[in-house]
This record gives C-alpha cells, sequence and structure tokens, in this order.
C-alpha cells in the first residue's frame, strides 16, 4: 500500500484515538534512501535505542550487512538464528527456564525473509509518499489501547484479533504483524513488553502493531462505530 494512501487512512484514525508518538512504518527497497541511518557494524545495537531520533524526523535502515543485532537479523528475515540462540536467550537474558525452550523460542519464529536488500523503518510523515508500507506501528498508552483492540474486533466474529505474544521488541513491530499480512483475518500485535526496550520508552506506552491492509480495513470501519459516540469522546477529551 503506498503511503500516501496510508497516511489519508491514518488521519480518519487519529480524530478519534489519541497516540503518544506518531506512527511509524515500514517498507522494503532495493536502495538505501538518502539520509537513511545505518547501524555501526562493529557494535551491537538494538534498534530501540534510536527510536528518539525516529521521533525527531530520521528513518532507519536494516540491511543484512547492519542488522542493528544479531537478534534483529533473524526477526527481520535477513538470516537464519545461530545454534547458540536458546542457550542465550535463557542463560544470558534470564527470558527462558533453559536453552531447550530458548530454541524452541527460535524455532517457533519463522521471519518471513526479507524480499528486498534493505528495510527501511520510520515515522510515516518521513517516508516517501511512493512507498509501498507492509506494517504500520501505532505507539498507545492504556486509553488508545482500549480504543484500537475494540476496533481490531469490531468487524469479526471471533473477539481474539490482537495477540501479545512474548516476543523481542522488533518481532513485536515487524516480524510477527508481518507475517499475519498474508492471513485471511489478520491480527494486529500488542508489543514492547520485552524487558530488554522497556527502558527506550515513556513507562504508559506500548506498541499496537498490524499489516497495513489490516489498517486500512479498521479506518474504513469508524463510521458508525463506538468512536463516534459520545461516551468515547468523553474519555478522550478528559486525558487531553
Amino acid at each position: 500500500m503506498d503511503n500516501k494512501t496510508v497516511k489519508a487512512s491514518l488521519c480518519k484514525l487519529i480524530k478519534h484515538i489519541p497516540f503518544k508518538f506518531p506512527p511509524t512504518g515500514w517498507y522494503f527497497t532495493p536502495l538505501k534512501p538518502p539520509h537513511a541511518v545505518t547501524f555501526d557494524e562493529k557494535r551491537r545495537i538494538c534498534m530501540f535505542e534510536y527510536f528518539e531520533r525516529v521521533t525527531k524526523g530520521e528513518i532507519l535502515c536494516f540491511s543484512a550487512r547492519n542488522p542493528g543485532c544479531s537478534g534483529a537479523a533473524c526477526y527481520l528475515g535477513f538470516k537464519e538464528p545461530g545454534e547458540k540462540a536458546g542457550t542465550f536467550l535463557s542463560q544470558k537474558e534470564g527470558f527462558k527456564k533453559n536453552a531447550a525452550l530458548g530454541n524452541a523460542f527460535y524455532a517457533e519464529i519463522q521471519a518471513r525473509p526479507a524480499r528486498e536488500d534493505y528495510l527501511i523503518f520510520g515515522q510515516l510523515e518521513n517516508i516517501e509518499e511512493k512507498a509501498d508500507i507492509e506494517v504500520v506501528n501505532l505507539w498507545a498508552d492504556a486509553l488508545s489501547l482500549t480504543g484500537l483492540v475494540t476496533m481490531a474486533n469490531y468487524d469479526r466474529p471471533a473477539n481474539n484479533n490482537v495477540l501479545i505474544p512474548f516476543a523481542s521488541g522488533c518481532q513485536s513491530v515487524w516480524t510477527i504483524p508481518y507475517k499475519e499480512k498474508p492471513s485471511e483475518l489478520p491480527k494486529c500485535v500488542v508489543g514492547l513488553t520485552d524487558p530488554s526496550v522497556r527502558g527506550f520508552f515513556p513507562a504508559d506506552v506500548l506498541s499496537f502493531s498490524l499489516p497495513v491492509n489490516r489498517l486500512i480495513e479498521i479506518c474504513d470501519n469508524i463510521s458508525g462505530s463506538f468512536l463516534k459516540q459520545a461516551s468515547w469522546k468523553t474519555l478522550v477529551s478528559g486525558i487531553k
């Protein structure tokens, strides 16, 4: 979906749901955009160390050569997890009870391979309008999340259309929602529940990420939904 269309659709949602930071998006490209930020190959860098810079207008450029960290290289689809990945997850990070469970975690990821040399992340306002956006991230507090979760289930018979998986930060904002994109009923993903990234965000902020096709559906459903009702408007006005 071209970024011009995505931004126009998002304008309708932003009128009804406030967000802590401007929406961000991801897209592939065969050419590195001018002025895009690449990571130092000699240092392990979490992409969220750069999030403040993204909020100020910079865009990040990931590639097989410059993925930021080894985990992101796997989660973004540039390489397969190494043999010791499960041990790192259990013994170094303490996120799984043992290496076997760590290895099971990595076996479940099944990230879709990167389809171009570069994967770009940045504010939608700072991404060229013709870019083919794959995934959108919204940065929500509890009230905003309430609105988003309700809208994500508004047009579905089942009520489990939002995932809160155990996942790294970059998995939650890219890997999982991107895997959802070709699904018949793609789900949304709540993220930033990774302890290792919490220090880069205010305590009340979580991510709400979704494939771009699902975003367009949700925005098209605003008319007639609770977002237009006085009760929701009163809630939102109470936090301004």
